[in-house]
């Protein structure tokens, strides 16, 4: 047990690194879903609406005005390791311009988005959109610490970040001050001191300098924005739902859908381990062994969902209404729509990374162009006849049609049938051998 421990905490192997994602991954959830609780207790499905609200613009701004950087960053040190001192210091200059740019526009569009709601709500949204370059910068940093293998500082920052938001929460709480203002500074600016840090991990790690800028930023701005469409549709497919929820209904029903849609999300602990680990290991791969590190992680991804998304499908109500308050009941309306659409969602995330690392961001472009395409018309076509029943079912239909492109995308780019879901006993158990095996030096 001590050198099994040993061998997760130090994460130098894929299985053992996607072992010790996926754990911290239960982490950030057990303590996203204890901060939900108290704020939604809290402040009621109105005033958890209007948080939400307030979250949206800074999230996607700083994912939307990315033009691939982080993406890039990582699939550039990966094949020019050489290179990798220039590479960072230039990435991390560039996140932080384009985060200004999103701040800037944020700014001026965010009194549009946000008209079905109060003065004071807006004035927040626009306040808040100052921390836009720090979450650009914090996410490409996160992608050039995977880059050099430090899973276990990637996955140390990432639980500690929501922490720190737990922590601010709960003491507001006990004096009496958790107001939707204060919430949104915590979920905003607590990370700070954990993204100090990171930070100070990678300028260590990297020295990065600022040297043939041009050359550089030629180099990251090629791939990244290729990779960028995929990476702004994918925001604005996670995100256009609440935009346009905030849009047609009220800030209730925005409360009801958020925390619908964070129960939902128990189940992505599975592929936002997956995906972070298989990108930067099968970069470097030839197709033959990208396709087997992708068959492996989808049908582990597969099979762990499947089993995980049961309960929910049968004990998702009670559960929202024991965790939640009586209050939230109605967020069991649109539930099984959206456990569907995590299902779909992980699984094409997680398929998806191997046409990143054969070098086809394009692809992954299209797949999210899709989803977006497909979301928006019927998001505006079933929300106000079905509420939020038709959000829910809006997302799911589109997530599904990412699913079956990408299946479809698999023998048209890559030359090669999609992996199957069926593990066979030999692979399961070679799975099971490399989990609990240890080395003789080690017992």
């Amino acid at each position: 047990m001590r050198s099994l421990i040993r061998r997760i905490a130090g994460a130098k192997s894929s299985g053992f690194a996607i072992i010790q994602t996926v754990l911290a991954n239960a982490g950030v959830l057990v303590v996203n879903i204890a901060s939900g609780i108290i704020t939604a207790r809290a402040l009621g499905p109105s005033g958890r609406g209007a948080l939400a609200a307030i979250l949206m613009w800074p999230q996607f701004l700083g994912y939307g005005l990315s033009l691939g950087i982080p993406v890039a960053s990582l699939y550039w040190l990966k094949r020019r390791p050489d290179d990798a001192r220039q590479i960072v210091g230039i990435g991390m200059l560039l996140s932080a311009i384009l985060g200004t740019v999103a701040a800037a526009v944020g700014f001026f569009i965010i009194p549009f988005s946000l008209r079905t709601y109060s003065p004071a709500v807006i004035g927040l949204a626009r306040s808040w959109v100052v921390v836009t370059p720090l979450s650009l910068l914090a996410v490409t940093i996160i992608a050039q610490v995977q880059a050099a293998g430090a899973f276990t500082k990637f996955n140390l920052f990432r639980f500690l970040s929501p922490l720190s938001v737990l922590l601010v929460i709960v003491l507001a709480t006990i004096l009496g001050h958790l107001t939707f203002g204060m919430a949104a500074l915590a979920y905003l600016l607590a990370a700070t001191p954990a993204t100090i840090w990171i930070g100070a991990w990678a300028w260590k790690h990297y020295r990065p300098i600022i040297s043939r800028p041009i050359a550089t930023s030629r180099l990251l701005i090629g791939y990244g924005v290729r990779a960028w469409g995929a990476d702004l549709l994918a925001t604005i497919a996670s995100q256009v739902d609440r935009i346009l929820v905030v849009g047609l209904l009220n800030p209730e029903s925005m409360g009801l859908y958020v925390v619908a849609q964070s129960a939902a999300g128990l189940l992505s602990v599975l592929p936002s381990a997956v995906s972070p680990i298989t990108l930067p290991q099968s970069s470097g791969l030839d197709t033959a062994g990208i396709m087997e590190l992708t068959g492996r992680a989808v049908r582990a991804t597969f099979y762990v969902m499947i089993a995980a998304s049961l309960p929910l499908f049968v004990l998702g109500g009670l559960l929202l209404e024991i965790v939640y308050g009586q209050n939230f009941s109605g967020a069991s309306a649109v539930l099984p729509f959206l456990l569907v659409e995590a299902i779909a969602d992980g699984l094409t995330s997680v398929l998806a990374q191997a046409f990143l690392a054969s070098g086809f961001p394009g692809t992954v472009t299209l797949l999210e162009a899709v989803g977006v395409s497909t979301s928006i018309p019927l998001l505006y076509f079933l929300i106000p006849r079905f509420g939020l029943r038709g959000a829910g079912l809006a997302l799911m239909i589109a997530t599904l049609c990412r699913f079956v492109l990408v299946l479809i995308s698999f023998p048209r780019k890559l030359k090669s049938r999609p992996p199957g879901f069926v593990m066979p006993a030999g692979e399961f158990l070679a799975l099971v051998n490399r989990v609990w095996k240890t080395a003789p030096s080690d017992t």
